[in-house]
Formats: structure tokens, sequence, C-alpha cells
């Protein structure tokens, strides 16, 4: 029985399709059969089909496209001002002691001097986006060091509400992975004038 409600679970959205497309391809012929001349009728059916089995995920479609127009065009990093760390903070070469292999911060070596908060603000309701800001604050001035902009889309209408799994995400892929976030900590921080 699990087994079963575990399908039924993954193939929710995918039930609305099985449902919804002998219904648009029913609509469809219905409609066309009405339209003269003959010529049209085949156009006019596939027409009225593409309307009305797209139209309960045109806003997953809008939805998505808002997500990577967003991405291109406001999501990124952005730096506003760096601090200098003295040279027990750097190896030889000038690479950054505090950055862990896998990009995070070395806490432990950079103590309490920063904090990271992040803060979620919904974008658009209509298309399901929220903008993610986190932020490097300098806790010994309170100034914004940087910040990471990303955008996520919680899926279509469809998704977001008849999807028993749970809510998933999409967002912005340019604002993953570890090289990132190393590139982005390293951006705020500079070798000590008086240790170079």
């Amino acid at each position: 029985m699990n087994g079963l409600l575990g399908f039924a679970v993954l193939t929710g959205p995918l039930w609305l399709i099985v449902l919804l497309l002998p219904l648009a391809i029913f609509i469809a012929v219905k409609v066309s059969k009405r339209i003269q001349p003959v010529a049209t009728r085949f156009f006019a059916g596939v027409g009225i089909f593409l309307l009305v089995f797209f139209i309960p995920f045109a806003d997953e479609i809008a939805g998505r496209a808002y997500l990577n127009y967003l991405c291109a065009t406001q999501a990124g990093v952005k730096v506003y001002q760096t601090v200098e760390l003295l040279g027990e903070y750097w190896d030889e070469n000038g690479k950054p002691r505090f950055i862990k292999p896998n990009g995070d911060l070395d806490r432990t070596m950079l103590g309490k001097r920063l904090s990271e908060p992040g803060k979620t603000i919904q974008y658009s309701s209509i298309f399901g986006i929220d903008e993610d800001h986190q932020q490097v604050v300098d806790n010994i001035t309170s100034v914004v060091l940087g910040e990471v902009v990303s955008f996520r889309h919680w899926g279509g209408w469809i998704h977001r509400n008849l999807n028993p799994a749970g809510r998933s995400g999409v967002s912005c892929a340019k604002i993953r992975g570890s090289k990132l976030w190393e590139g982005f900590y390293i951006s705020l921080f500079t070798l000590g004038s008086t240790h170079k």
C-alpha cells in the first residue's frame, strides 16, 4: 500500500495531464466541427486543443520564463565593501585560509567577525516567485560587505496546490555551487597592506 501511495505522490501532476489530454481533444473536435470551411477546421482544432490543454499550465510556463529573466538581469553577487585581513588569514601563496574546501567560510578562523543574515521576500505572488538575499555583515562596523541575490520559483498553481509531496522550488542556476560562494567570499577580503 505504501508503494502505491508513493507512486501517487510522485505522479500527482501527471494524473491531471492524463485526464486533461482526452478532454482537450474532445473539446477541440466538438468545436472545430462547427467551423467552416474545412481547410481551416484542422488549424482551428489544433488551436483549440492547445488552448484548452495549456491554460492550466500557463502560469508554470510564464513563471519559469520570468524566473529565467530575473536570474539573468537581477540575480548575482554584489560586493559593497572589502575588509583588510592580516597576513595570518592568508597562506604563503596569498590564498585565503579562512575558506573551507567546500567553499564555505571557516568560522573557527574568523570567529564572530562576520554574520550572514538571510531574508526571503515574496517577489511575485502571481508567478510564485520569491527573492532571496544572503548578506555578509562585518559585526565590528555593522556594514553590509556584500550579498548574493537569487530568485526561487515555486511552480504554477497546479504544482503549488496539488502536489502532495510538498513544495519544492527552482532557483537561479548561476547562484549555486561552491566556486561561486568561494569567489564571493574571497572578493570581500584583501590582504592587509602592512603584511603584503
